[in-house]
């Protein structure tokens, strides 16, 4: 029986959209971060940061599930009043937008630097920016379709990859299982359990999903998918480079797939995986996009949601054009940004929770 279109998503797109945006992570600088930290166990690291972070996202599902109508927005308005609300609001919107200039201009180095080398890296900048957008224009239940559509595709590709490279493993590369250390592991994967905080900018669009038991249920499995994703995925590029040639590597997805070799007839393998990436890519910075058109479009209290989604598509390109150097930008504004979203994302729910409990909202 087909559905009446309600402009809502299911547990489908939600889970196929988190696996997506968090899965997409492999292809950028995220494992050459976890490599400096956790060396040749840095695949305990995302595992360690799911078990870390499921706390505040029980507690943002305890929130959500008190407020069945309402936004993480509209609820830190009502838990923390004006003011420190406005503060907390604005922060968001700040971090969201810190990120994706830089993830943005991250992958358009990658593009630049790989595959498009005359193109000048304002163009593939725009052009990533005005895709992305255009997507977040048309609204975040057509981002949840797409995810779903493409979902398969993307995992397809990727277990095409391992199978193609699987002479190449050497799995010895992953010993001694304890890296730099338990205390070690166990202290960088609570600090970088960000890479896993999407949670947070996706209660922004709650009451478009169709039920809580469908956003509880595709948050915890996307996000548990998603941890396992990364883990296995940190085993792979440890087990083909070793861990001191990954963390100096800028690009090691894509480095990755020039090593795909099935023949002196088909070369250029590589363009078949950038083909998948793009749309991966598209997909994630739209959700971003949407966030903060969201978060912005609130703030002013504009209706008009599709121009804010324009002007932060042209701050984004004005902002992320400006360093030069921008991998060793990256990597050094990064670690920095980590610990102000961390403090952000894992306190925010359990403040807003213990604020809640104070009062006495769950009696009621």
């Amino acid at each position: 029986m087909i559905k009446k279109y309600d402009g809502k998503i299911g547990f489908r797109e939600l889970i196929t959209l988190i696996i997506i945006c968090l899965g997409m992570k492999v292809t950028d600088s995220t494992p050459v971060l976890l490599t400096k930290l956790g060396l040749n166990s840095s695949w305990m690291l995302p595992i360690i940061s799911g078990l870390v972070i499921i706390i505040p996202i029980l507690c943002l599902l305890s929130l959500l599930k008190l407020y069945s109508d309402k936004n993480i927005i509209d609820i830190i308005y009502l838990l923390a009043g004006k003011v420190i609300g406005f503060i907390l609001v604005f922060l968001l919107l700040i971090l969201t937008l810190q990120y994706v200039i830089i993830t943005i201009r991250s992958y358009s180095d990658i593009l630049n630097t790989l595959f498009y080398i005359k193109t000048p890296i304002y163009v593939i900048t725009l052009l990533l920016i005005v895709s992305s957008c255009y997507i977040a224009n048309k609204g975040f239940s057509v981002i949840g379709s797409l995810s779903w559509i493409i979902y398969f595709s993307l995992q397809g590709i990727l277990l095409i990859l391992v199978i193609m490279l699987w002479k190449e493993f050497n799995f010895s590369y992953l010993f001694p299982l304890g890296g730099p250390g338990v205390f070690t592991l166990l202290k960088e994967g609570t600090t970088h359990s960000t890479i896993l905080g999407e949670f947070i900018i996706l209660a922004v669009f709650f009451p478009l999903v169709r039920s809580f038991k469908d956003y509880r249920n595709a948050t915890l499995l996307g996000f548990l998918i998603a941890a396992l994703q990364l883990s296995i995925f940190m085993i792979i590029y440890i087990s083909v480079y070793g861990y001191p040639t990954l963390s100096v590597l800028n690009y090691p997805y894509h480095q990755l797939t020039r090593l795909v070799n099935v023949g002196r007839f088909a070369t250029n393998m590589e363009a078949i995986f950038l083909g998948f990436w793009v749309l991966g890519t598209s997909i994630r910075f739209s959700l971003y996009f949407s966030t903060a058109s969201t978060i912005l479009s609130n703030i002013i209290k504009c209706k008009n949601q599709k121009l804010v989604i324009v002007l932060i598509g042209i701050l984004t390109f004005l902002m992320s054009i400006v360093p030069d150097n921008f991998t060793k930008y990256v990597l050094d504004y990064r670690e920095f940004t980590i610990v102000i979203f961390w403090i952000y994302v894992v306190g925010l729910p359990i403040l807003l929770y213990v604020i809640a409990k104070l009062k006495g909202e769950y009696k009621r």
